[in-house]
């Protein structure tokens, strides 16, 4: 798609979604749920859900209340969810609900030939606004032998907004301080900012240099300046292919990575790295930027995730009543690659999924369907963006009217928050000029960025029929290239044997092998 056609669908999909905003409602565009149902408990695993739930959470629980159902959280860590529901699922142990982002990889595949996840009935009939969710365009070449076994979690209706998915902040205030005078444009720009920041240190804290809320984040940066279509969501199976000298290779074992991995290592030799970037997580990375202790922050979650974690939990904490925070941090704007062009990160449309357990009998897969298709009604998105009616907001001819436009609806009803995160990200809405989760400056900021993707940036081109296909090679490859650019990154050797040591591994493990396979079954299907 060119630039400019995709400008006109941003603005046309903002106008949509403020279209939408403004129905007088809430729309029943699902059936209603059944008041004279049995209770039931639903066992859910979900980050941050079980430790939310600790608090009470009135939005929560009159969700619960209109359905007749109570959720149990299972408690899950982000630092191994994917480990932890391995073990539940060798053990038997699988809670009713689960999230994890796990298609394409070889568990899934074994969980759906075991019979441990449970198949989406074909007949939805029943439950039209789930019917309706996934109807959406790519939902059936999800779909194995004909049959659906899991929910995907939309983010966005285009991959044009992934650059929302890895974004940079950085500390445009200390940059000031230390005499710069450009927001930077370029890695050389973005490098001697980072540089004078550190070496200024204008607040006498020992500032350094970039970090990430996860090591999985790193390559949303680094592979854009010389291999972009390698940037991974961290699932180790959503690897693209392009292709090269003649033949499909996954993106990452191009013959051009290696400049993203010498630039990533100059970072980091030249002390523009946090040394304690490998060890760092989520909310050690955030308390160490919003103290001035970073001087960049490499994040997902867009500018929703900057300005709720960052500007109204801890800035504001910091520095009461300074609402400046939007003049002293400052998104990075896609910067030039190699080749003169600017990227963005390109994962899918969708990021992870919610499965079933098998476990569950008819009575309560039929609970869960019931509540699936509620979170897609009006009156559900309705809850979720603008919390609860006469309390959150009101409707004035025909409109929604927020009572404090201050207040954080996902800051609120946290519980309920991430509960909503459970069928979609609802990632669209949130870039709608009426979405009341964000401030007005993190709204701008958000704008400014996407505004700037959609001109300036291209994706690089790659098949992303390869990357669903299976063949025996492939089904049970993983490539973790997060860890990888770590390994290359601290490594002593050179950046050419730390990376050569690194293929050579992934050879042992069949790389060669899956590479001959899928060229081969690529050129069965006429995939030229």
């Amino acid at each position: 798609m060119s630039r400019s056609r995709r400008a006109s669908a941003w603005l046309l999909s903002l106008l949509l979604a403020a279209s939408l905003a403004g129905c007088s409602g809430p729309a029943s565009d699902g059936k209603p749920p059944s008041a004279d149902s049995e209770p039931m408990e639903i066992s859910v695993a979900f980050w941050d859900l079980a430790e939310t739930m600790a608090q009470d959470d009135p939005a929560l629980k009159l969700l619960e209340q209109k359905l007749n159902i109570t959720i149990k959280p299972i408690p899950i860590k982000i630092e191994n969810y994917v480990q932890q529901i391995q073990m539940w699922a060798s053990n038997g142990q699988l809670p009713d609900i689960f999230s994890v982002d796990a298609v394409n990889s070889h568990y899934y595949k074994s969980w759906r030939d075991r019979g441990v996840i449970k198949p989406i009935p074909d007949d939805l009939s029943a439950y039209p606004s789930l019917q309706a969710y996934l109807s959406l365009p790519g939902t059936d070449d999800l779909k194995d032998d004909g049959k659906l076994y899991f929910i995907p979690r939309q983010t966005y209706d285009s991959t044009d907004y992934n650059v929302l998915d890895r974004i940079v902040a950085y500390r445009w205030d200390l940059a000031r301080q230390a005499g710069i005078t450009r927001e930077p444009e370029t890695w050389e720009e973005f490098r001697a900012m980072l540089k004078a920041i550190i070496d200024h240190d204008p607040e006498k804290k020992g500032v350094r240099g970039l970090t990430s809320v996860g090591n999985l984040l790193l390559g949303g940066l680094f592979w854009l300046y010389s291999s972009p279509a390698a940037t991974s969501d961290g699932s180790g199976s959503d690897f693209k292919w392009i292709k090269e000298d003649g033949r499909y290779i996954p993106a990452v074992f191009s013959k051009h990575s290696i400049e993203s991995l010498k630039l990533l290592r100059d970072f980091y030799a030249s002390g523009l790295i946090d040394p304690d970037l490998p060890v760092t997580r989520g909310e050690m990375a955030r308390d160490k930027f919003a103290e001035g202790k970073v001087a960049a922050l490499i994040l997902a979650g867009g500018a929703q995730n900057l300005d709720v974690s960052i500007y109204k939990e801890r800035w504001l904490k910091l520095h009461p009543e300074d609402t400046s925070f939007y003049d002293k941090v400052k998104l990075l704007k896609p910067l030039p690659a190699l080749d003169g062009n600017r990227y963005h990160a390109v994962f899918k449309t969708f990021w992870s999924e919610s499965y079933i357990s098998a476990k569950v009998d008819d009575r309560k897969m039929a609970r869960i369907l019931e509540l699936f298709d509620y979170m897609n009604t009006d009156e559900f998105k309705e809850m979720r963006r603008f919390g609860l009616e006469n309390e959150d907001f009101v409707r004035e001819n025909g409109r929604i009217q927020p009572l404090d436009p201050d207040a954080s609806v996902m800051t609120k009803y946290k519980a309920f928050s991430a509960f909503a995160n459970l069928l979609d990200w609802d990632g669209m809405f949130k870039l709608n000029p009426d979405y009341v989760g964000i401030t007005p400056e993190a709204r701008e900021a958000q704008r400014e960025l996407v505004d700037y993707s959609m001109r300036e940036t291209r994706k690089q081109a790659y098949e992303p029929r390869l990357t669903r296909l299976s063949t025996p090679a492939k089904d049970g490859f993983t490539i973790f290239d997060s860890d990888d650019m770590i390994r290359v990154m601290i490594s002593d050797l050179p950046v050419e044997a730390a990376w050569q040591s690194i293929i050579d591994g992934y050879k042992e493990k069949g790389l060669d092998r899956m590479v001959e396979e899928v060229n081969a079954r690529a050129r069965e299907l006429g995939i030229e």
